[in-house]
Order: structure tokens, then C-alpha cells, then sequence
């Protein structure tokens, strides 16, 4: 019965959504990712760069709100973090709830876990209601749903009671490591690593693109509407410009999540549960008895970059 649900799912896309390629840019560790001693200059350069390139460029986007970082160490609301998601949503973005200090579900207990949601979702929910829009998609942190189904139930259900949709991911980059590595190189100011970074993680970003659009199409027999996991870092505020262009070379056009979502695939139940943090594509194909080759060739980061994030 469930084999049969799940080919009528995968036939009611292909013939629901043609050829047609949509992407949702999500956004992860809003404000902006902390590498560093970030100063508040620096802080809203990243989130000017973000919004900006997006702006012009007509891309709507979603991000998601670790609360923990809109409190200084007495535990005061700061008003420059509040700020830049004010000028965010003021600028017409979405934002959703990515927990409030980043837990890793897989060693968290539920009680926990669950406690973390509800606190990440106070001030947030307040900026929300002042842009007209209200709480509803929510982001694992690591992409942890989950070690087993009663895991994975008891936050499913969790967050359907509490008004949360699952923010899923297909398009899964590691873009923190050629960020994390572009930080250490500016901070060196070596100007060649740097302009070698970027060129390898555009590279990089166009290799994934492709990846998981062929495993959409060995799925489903058609590129699905995807969503890429990025995050606020000075990397992506510098060079999402150039991204964006790689997707319209790609022949993708940009559409919120909410429109994305409604391709029949996320309807498509995970029926796998482990430790993994990956695209729902791969939990998909692992739901449909996809094994070995089917999931290999995902591009990787250069080893230096990987020996850079080590270091």
C-alpha cells in the first residue's frame, strides 16, 4: 500500500509541474553567521549584501533566526541585532525559526529541544506580526529530524501543534567551509587565496546545482521546485550576486517557499531515520529503496578548503 501511495505521488508531479525549474533561497543563522569577532560595522555589511543582491535582483528568500544571537551576555535584547531582521522583513524577506542556540536534536533530549523552539521564536514572532506575517516554518538545525520514527514523530508532531511547517532542504551545500575558509583568508589578507576560494566555491555551487536537479529527475523523471540551504555569512553577502546568476544559467527562476513547497514531491513521506543531516532528496531515494551509485557524486569542497576548516 505504501509503495503504491508513493508511485501515484511521484506520477501526479511529473504530470502536475512538467519542466518548469523554481529555487528557494533559505538562509540559515540569521542575523549573520559568527565566524569572528564580528563588529556591528561588519555585521550589517553582511545583512546590507544579503539584501541588496536579492533586491536587485528580484529573488524573494527566507531566513532563519538563531535567537540566541539578539542577546548580549547579561541576557538584554540587543536593538542593532533586532535591527537588521527589522530592515530583513522591512524589505519584504520572510524569516522562520531555526531554534533559538542551534541544538543538535540527535544528543538533545525532546524536552529540550522542544524548550529551544519556543525560545527561539519570541522576538521573532513580534517583528513578524509587525510585518503583517505570523510564525510558520521552522529549520532543523544540522538538518537533524530525527535518530528514529518516534523521534521524528514526537517533533513532527510538536511543531504542527505549536503552527510550525517544516522548512525542508534538496539543494544541500556546504558552502560553510569555503565561508568559514574565505574568512581565514581575508583575515590573513591573502588576496590570491581569497580570489581562489571564490572561484572554486562558485564552481563548487554549479556542480551541486546540477547534482541535485539529476537526482530529482531519477526520482521523479523531472526537475522538482528545489530549496538550497545557504547561510549569512560574508562569503555568500559578497558573491550571492553570482550565485543567483549560476541558477538562471542553470534555467531555474525564484519563487518563496511557499510556492516551492507545493510541488507534490515534499508530499512524499521519509520512512529513514538516522543520524544523517541531508537533502530530503537523498532521504527520498533512501524511501524508495535507492542504494549505491544513485547517491554518490555529490560535489565536495577542495581539500585545502576542508584542511582550512580544520584548522
Amino acid at each position: 500500500m505504501r509503495s503504491r501511495l508513493l508511485l501515484l505521488l511521484i506520477f501526479a508531479s511529473v504530470i502536475a509541474f512538467g519542466q518548469k525549474k523554481h529555487v528557494c533561497i533559505s538562509i540559515d543563522d540569521l542575523p549573520v553567521v559568527d565566524y569572528g569577532p564580528y563588529d556591528t560595522v561588519v555585521q550589517q555589511r553582511i545583512m546590507d549584501n544579503l539584501i541588496v543582491s536579492l533586491k536587485k535582483n528580484k529573488v524573494p528568500a527566507i531566513g532563519f533566526v538563531n535567537e540566541n544571537k539578539l542577546y548580549n551576555y547579561v541576557n538584554k535584547p540587543m536593538a542593532f541585532q533586532i535591527h537588521l531582521l527589522d530592515k530583513w522583513l522591512g524589505n519584504g524577506l520572510m524569516l522562520g525559526n531555526h531554534t533559538f542556540s542551534h541544538p543538535d536534536y540527535n544528543t538533545e533530549s525532546f524536552k529540550a529541544f522542544s524548550h529551544d523552539i519556543l525560545k527561539g521564536e519570541i522576538i521573532t514572532k513580534e517583528l513578524l506580526k509587525k510585518y503583517g506575517q505570523k510564525k510558520k516554518y521552522f529549520r532543523h538545525p544540522y538538518l537533524h529530524v530525527g535518530t528514529t520514527k518516534a523521534r521524528a514523530d514526537s517533533l513532527a508532531n510538536f511543531l504542527t501543534e505549536h503552527g510550525y511547517t517544516t522548512a525542508p532542504i534538496t539543494i544541500d551545500s556546504e558552502d560553510y567551509a569555503f565561508a568559514y575558509a574565505y574568512y581565514k583568508a581575508k583575515q590573513k589578507k591573502d588576496a590570491a587565496l581569497m580570489k581562489k576560494i571564490v572561484s572554486d566555491y562558485l564552481v563548487y555551487i554549479d556542480q551541486d546545482i546540477k547534482h541535485f536537479e539529476k537526482e530529482s529527475i531519477g526520482l521523479f523523471g523531472r526537475p522538482m521546485n528545489q530549496v538550497i540551504l545557504l547561510h549569512a555569512s560574508m562569503l555568500n553577502s559578497e558573491y550571492l550576486n553570482d550565485i543567483i546568476a549560476i541558477f538562471r544559467k542553470n534555467g531555474y527562476d525564484f519563487q518563496p517557499i511557499d510556492k516551492v513547497l507545493k510541488d507534490p514531491a515534499y508530499k512524499i513521506p521519509v520512512t529513514v531515520y538516522g543520524t544523517f543531516g541531508s537533502s530530503w532528496l537523498d532521504r527520498w531515494a533512501l524511501s524508495l529503496n535507492k542504494r549505491g551509485d544513485f547517491l554518490m557524486g555529490a560535489p565536495e569542497p577542495p581539500e585545502y578548503v576542508k584542511k582550512m576548516l580544520n584548522e
